[in-house]
């Protein structure tokens, strides 16, 4: 009896596998036309570029080397915030 239940609960898994539709990975190839078009940048945003860079920096260094100091990392995201909006002013 027992034998009947699983080898009936096997079939059952089987044909639900092989009824679902099977996942494909899409073959369209690895075309970026973002990545060969130009965007049109502002004065503003030349001007600015190294400022931005620096405040990325800053942050990607600092995540680096936090410790886990809730307070530490309040006090750098007031920082952070402040200064990426003095950036977009």
């Amino acid at each position: 009896m027992m034998k009947k239940i699983v080898s009936s609960v096997l079939a059952a898994g089987a044909a639900a596998f092989i009824l679902a539709p099977s996942a494909h990975a899409e073959t369209r190839p690895y075309a970026q036309p973002e990545a060969h078009a130009v965007r049109p940048v502002s004065a503003y945003q030349r001007n600015h570029e190294s400022e931005w860079r620096d405040v990325y920096r800053a942050r990607r260094e600092f995540y680096a080397r936090w410790n886990g100091n809730a307070r530490e990392r309040a006090r750098f995201e007031n920082w952070y915030a402040r200064r990426c909006d003095e950036l977009r002013r």
